[in-house]
């Protein structure tokens, strides 16, 4: 089988509960980590599955900037116990 790497622009929205703001962008990054090795796994079976003769042997994320706030909901949560 041959080897092809495509880059991708990817945007995310996370949704996050916090006491504010700051504490809420501090957390972003832990969630748009690249998948593990059970994830890709998963994602090789569904496609051997769907007929699809191709191996995902890796995914890399890189976070070159700070989240921007797209939409702030001044709600109360229940984390602020």
């Amino acid at each position: 089988m041959n080897e092809y790497v495509f880059e991708m622009q990817i945007v995310a929205a996370v949704r996050v509960h916090a006491v504010d703001e700051n504490v809420a962008r501090k957390v972003v990054p832990s969630v748009l980590g690249s998948p593990g090795t059970a994830e890709i796994r998963m994602a090789n079976e569904n496609n051997a599955g769907l007929g699809l003769n191709a191996l995902v042997t890796n995914v890399d994320f890189s976070n070159g900037n700070s989240p921007a706030l797209s939409k702030a909901n001044k709600r109360k949560s229940k984390l602020g116990r």
